[in-house]
C-alpha cells in the first residue's frame, strides 16, 4: 500500500522555494523575446530553467509533497546534462558569439539520457515510489511490485550522479580554457575588462558548486543531501539577480528625469555643432583613431562636451560610442566590398580602430545584422 508522508517545511525548504520562483523568473527574463535577441542570453536563461525544474524537484521530494506526485519521481533528471553543455555555451557566447559551431551537438547527452529515461518514466507508480523511498526515506518499508523492479539495462540511473559531475567537470574546463585563451589573446578594453571579471566570477561559482555536489554524494547517502547543492545553487542564482538589478537602468538615480531639460542650446546652435560634428568625422576620419573620446571631440570642435553629447543625443539620435561605431562600421563596409582587396577581417577591424576582432564582431552585426565574412560574401557574390 503507498503511504503518505507528512509535509516537511522549515528554512531549507522556504529557501529552496525562493530559489526555484527566482531562477523561473530570471530565466523567463533572459528567454524573453527581446533579451534572447542576444545568444549568451538563451543560453544563461536554459542553464536557470534547468537548475529551476531540478530545483523544484528537489523541493517536493525534499517536503514529502512528491508523495502527492509519485508520477513525477526523477522526472528532472534530463536537467542535469543541461547544466555544464548551457554553461559552456553561455560563456563561449559572452566571448564571441560568432566562434559558436555545432551547438545542437552540445544537447545530444542530454537528449540521450531523456530517450533512455523513458524506460523508468513509464514505470508503475509502484516503481516509482519505491524509487523514491531508496532516495529519500530509506527507514520506510517497500511495497511488493508484481511487475518486477526496472532493471536499467544500461545502469545509467544507476550512475547518474557520477554522469552529472563528469559532465559538469567537462563542460567546466573548457569554458575555463576558452576564457584563458581569450583573457590572452585579446587587447582589453574597459568593458572587456569587467566582461572577463563577470565571467571568471561566473566560473568560480560554478566550481564551488560542483565541488559541493561531489562532496555531498561522497558523504550523504541517497539523495538525502541535494538540498544543500540546491541551496548552493540558489545563492548563484541571486548573485545573478544582483547583477541585473546592478546594471539596470531602472534603478539608476535620474532614470526618470528629462535630460538636458537645462540646457540652453536653441536649435539653430544645435545644427551648427552637429555640422562641425559631421564635418570633423568625415573630413578627418576621427572615427579612426585608438581612443576617440567626447572631451577631445568637443576641444577638437572648440564647444563643451555637454553640447557635443547632447547634440549626438537629440540630431542624430545616437549615444558618442554608437555615433564612433557607426562611422567605423561604414568605412569597415568599403574595405570589404573592395573585391580586390587582400586585408584579412582582423586586419580591417584594427584598421577602423577596433582593439579586438570579438568587439569589431559584435558592433558590425549589430549595425548591418551580418558578421564581417557574411557582408563579404553577399557583396562579392
Amino acid at each position: 500500500m503507498i503511504e503518505s508522508y507528512p509535509l516537511k517545511i522549515d528554512i531549507f525548504a522556504l529557501f529552496i522555494f525562493l530559489g526555484t520562483v527566482q531562477g523561473l523568473f530570471l530565466s523567463y527574463f533572459f528567454l524573453s523575446k527581446y533579451n534572447r535577441q542576444v545568444k549568451a542570453n538563451v543560453f544563461l536563461g536554459l542553464l536557470l530553467l534547468a537548475a529551476s525544474i531540478i530545483s523544484f524537484d528537489i523541493l517536493i521530494s525534499y517536503t514529502n509533497f512528491m508523495f502527492q506526485v509519485i508520477y513525477l519521481v526523477d522526472a528532472s533528471e534530463t536537467c542535469n546534462f543541461l547544466i555544464g553543455p548551457m554553461f559552456y555555451l553561455y560563456v563561449v557566447a559572452k566571448l564571441d558569439e560568432t566562434r559558436l559551431k555545432k551547438v545542437s551537438y552540445h544537447f545530444m547527452p542530454a537528449l540521450i539520457y531523456l530517450a533512455y529515461s523513458t524506460l523508468f518514466l513509464i514505470q508503475s507508480i509502484e516503481v516509482k515510489y519505491n524509487s523514491y523511498l531508496s532516495q529519500y526515506h530509506p527507514e520506510l518499508d517497500y511495497i511488493q511490485n508484481i511487475a518486477g523492479d526496472f532493471r536499467d539495462p544500461l545502469s545509467l540511473k544507476s550512475f547518474v550522479n557520477e554522469l552529472t559531475i563528469l559532465s559538469i567537470t567537462i563542460y567546466l574546463i573548457l569554458a575555463i580554457i576558452r576564457l584563458f585563451k581569450s583573457s590572452r589573446a585579446e587587447r582589453h578594453d574597459p568593458n572587456r575588462k569587467r566582461l572577463f571579471s563577470l565571467l571568471w566570477i561566473d566560473s568560480l561559482f560554478m566550481f564551488l558548486i560542483l565541488a559541493i555536489i561531489i562532496f555531498v554524494k561522497l558523504y550523504f547517502t541517497h539523495d538525502l543531501g541535494d538540498y544543500i547543492i540546491i541551496i548552493a545553487v540558489t545563492v548563484f542564482i541571486y548573485s545573478i539577480s544582483f547583477k541585473v538589478i546592478r546594471e539596470s537602468i531602472f534603478f539608476h538615480k535620474g532614470q526618470f528625469e528629462k535630460k538636458y531639460s537645462k540646457s540652453v542650446l536653441d536649435e539653430d546652435s544645435k545644427q551648427k555643432i552637429s555640422d562641425k560634428i559631421i564635418s570633423y568625422m568625415e573630413g578627418e576620419k576621427y572615427y579612426l583613431g585608438k581612443s576617440p573620446s567626447l572631451q577631445d571631440l568637443a576641444k577638437k570642435i572648440n564647444t563643451s562636451p555637454n553640447y557635443v553629447s547632447q547634440v549626438i543625443n537629440e540630431k542624430l539620435n545616437l549615444s558618442f560610442t554608437e555615433l564612433i561605431s557607426r562611422y567605423r562600421i561604414e568605412e569597415a563596409k568599403k574595405m570589404l566590398e573592395d573585391p580586390y582587396s587582400n586585408e584579412t577581417v582582423e586586419g580591417i577591424a584594427y584598421s577602423v580602430g577596433y582593439s579586438s576582432k570579438s568587439t569589431f564582431h559584435l558592433a558590425f552585426k549589430k549595425f548591418t545584422g551580418k558578421t564581417p565574412a557574411e557582408y563579404k560574401a553577399s557583396t562579392n557574390n
